[in-house]
């Protein structure tokens, strides 16, 4: 019986040992063929007679021959499998794309679902209150950063989007009260970004952050935290579902915000539209 497959929909019901078991194999399946019973016990936070008992659950009469099992599934998989472990190299491209397509809904619905009540449209107020806002981010994240300044910016509200860390560095030193730092990281790591951040927040600037990683939203100088649901792999950095998560929260603070302000981001956005016709020789 395969071991990885069951990761997910076990064969069995597991009980809440089984299910710590569980949870640690999907998270270090590389690392358990490597470990003794009672280092697996230990990591599991359960006994040696447990980890005895789940893996004969799982259809193996010892913990060597499920480790034996689990390492030739492994092996076998990073043949087959390329981004993550639900796409096969042999899969032909409608498959694929059915896979990325519940991949991306299932990435909206699980962010949206985390999102505390309030945080949106207190992020949006702050927003609409700001002297200036600054949307940051390096990388793939400077992508949204730049098109989150552009649709702000048709509506009236003072922004700019920034990608390069030297340019980070020169707006937050100028930051004061009154700003607004918007911040985009999928990792929420970047020294770059946070340095920043800590930098404009001792101007006087609001610091927001929107990331994937929830625990970089601690740190002291992050004012508020907005937090999307987008996991990636190595081969997956700069994935369409990142993508899509952090122009969904954008989309929903611009969305916010016009609600407060219909009026005048309709004729923002009528007087920025004929600017650009203008430009184009339209009459």
């Amino acid at each position: 019986m395969k071991i990885l497959p069951q990761m997910d929909r076990p064969a069995f019901r597991p009980s809440k040992l089984d299910q710590k078991l569980l949870a640690y194999l999907r998270e270090n399946a590389g690392k358990v063929p490597h470990m003794t019973i009672s280092q697996l016990a230990e990591a599991c936070g359960t006994g040696e007679a447990t980890v005895t008992r789940f893996v004969k659950k799982m259809g193996y009469g010892s913990l060597q021959q499920f480790k034996v099992a689990l390492a030739a599934e492994l092996t076998e998989n990073s043949r087959n499998f390329i981004i993550n472990r639900d796409i096969d190299a042999h899969e032909s491209a409608l498959v694929t794309g059915r896979k990325l397509l519940e991949a991306n809904v299932s990435t909206l619905e699980r962010t949206l679902a985390a999102l505390p009540e309030g945080l949106i449209e207190n992020c949006a107020q702050k927003l609409l209150e700001a002297r200036r806002i600054r949307f940051i981010g390096l990388g793939n994240s400077g992508f949204t950063a730049r098109d989150s300044a552009y649709k702000f910016y048709r509506i009236g509200l003072e922004s700019a989007g920034l990608d390069n860390s030297h340019d980070m560095f020169m707006m937050a030193a100028l930051a004061g009260k009154g700003d607004v730092i918007v911040a985009v990281s999928q990792s929420g790591q970047s020294p770059e970004l946070l340095q920043t951040l800590q930098l404009a927040h001792k101007q006087g600037a609001y610091c927001m952050l929107v990331t994937a990683d929830g625990a970089a939203g601690q740190q002291e100088f992050i004012d508020a935290c907005i937090i999307y649901e987008a996991k990636e792999s190595l081969l997956e950095t700069g994935s369409i579902k990142a993508k899509l998560a952090q122009f969904f929260v954008m989309d929903l603070l611009y969305t916010q915000v016009v609600k407060k302000m219909p009026e005048q981001a309709l004729e923002n956005k009528r007087r920025t539209a004929e600017a650009v016709r203008m430009l184009n020789g339209e009459e």
